[in-house]
């Protein structure tokens, strides 16, 4: 039986957040960063967006 960590493992996966520097999409940017996607964040804010990926640079997680 595989875990769940198995069955949600991202490694070598790249995810495009539209909206993904704060809110719901930063929270899912993060939960797909932390299952080990690199991200991809768009936002209509660059000042939003720089915080956003420093944020989840923090955080060990591949994000530009």
């Amino acid at each position: 039986m595989r875990t769940t960590q198995q069955l949600f493992d991202l490694k070598g996966k790249t995810a495009l957040i539209t909206g993904g520097s704060r809110g719901l999409g930063l929270q899912i940017a993060e939960a797909l960063g932390e299952q080990g996607a690199t991200l991809v964040l768009s936002s209509r804010k660059q000042s939003d967006l720089d915080e956003a990926v420093a944020h989840l640079k923090s955080r060990g997680i591949e994000a530009s």
